[in-house]
């Protein structure tokens, strides 16, 4: 890893947060580790969690067929947490997320509120969020594009209390939609993995609700923004299908706004 992508990576490290938990099937059988890659963003003086709905989506129906998920954790290790592999206890509650997720326009988003404990826990960590000056859209002038998170295929459990995984960096190059892409898609845009990516990962199982980031030189600094969550992935096309960040947390900040005002009117009364 050169300088540069060295810097780049530690520096959107401190926003990278993974969530991890374990099922178990129906039939008691073997459980399963999952890790799902996400971000950390500050919206009016609050924190959210950042990921993909299809997530929540896919959690609610294994539940409804029998499963269930234990063993809830939150990881900063990205952001330079000093207590090794320690993770961050997390009681998951479906009804406290708001999803925003539709297969037919691409809609694919889902995002907590993470209270006083959990973003103590992650300041302590080493964890920032990302504030809306570092939103932007995917339209904007960029030098590079990068993909950061975790592939299914590095995660490893040892069945008890230790997890390890690989954070992959890949850079991206703007593409087409994949010629199988529904034309009734729109709130999507699509990229390819760089040649030579495949030697850090085969597949992007698992990099769904990861950041996208836009990397580019200002007045001789380079600056990042996040542009997009990683959706899908079109395999036979090595594309990826990203949901544009930016419309995404303005309309959170408005809902957090209209809460505010709600509560502020609610003890006036």
């Amino acid at each position: 890893m050169n300088d540069f992508t060295n810097k780049v990576a530690h520096s959107v490290g401190r926003h990278f947060v993974t969530l991890t938990c374990v099922q178990y099937p129906p039939d008691d059988s073997k459980s399963y580790i999952h890790l799902f890659s996400g971000f950390v963003v500050e919206v009016e003086t609050k924190w959210f969690y950042i990921t993909a709905g299809h997530i929540l989506r896919d959690i609610q129906k294994a539940v409804k067929a029998g499963s269930r998920f234990d063993i809830w954790r939150l990881g900063d290790q990205t952001a330079g947490n000093h207590f090794g592999a320690a993770a961050i206890p997390y009681s998951f509650e479906t009804n406290h997320w708001i999803v925003l997720e539709n297969e037919e326009s691409g809609l694919d988003y889902a995002a907590v509120e993470l209270g006083n404990l959990y973003r103590s826990q992650l300041e302590v960590g080493g964890v920032i969020p990302l504030s809306n000056t570092s939103w932007d859209t995917q339209f904007s002038e960029s030098e590079y594009w990068a993909l950061f998170g975790v592939p299914s295929e590095s995660v490893l459990y040892d069945g008890e209390t230790r997890i390890t995984a690989r954070v992959v960096m890949s850079p991206l190059i703007r593409a087409e939609a994949p010629p199988n892409a529904s034309p009734k898609v729109t709130n999507r845009f699509y990229a390819k993995l760089v040649d030579g990516s495949e030697q850090y990962m085969n597949d992007l199982d698992g990099m769904s609700g990861a950041p996208v980031f836009s990397i580019k030189k200002v007045n001789d600094s380079w600056v990042y923004t996040v542009i997009g969550v990683q959706s899908s992935w079109y395999r036979s096309n090595k594309i990826l299908a990203i949901c544009p960040f930016a419309d995404f947390g303005f309309e959170l900040k408005k809902v957090v706004q209209r809460t505010s005002e709600v509560a502020f009117d609610k003890s006036c009364q």
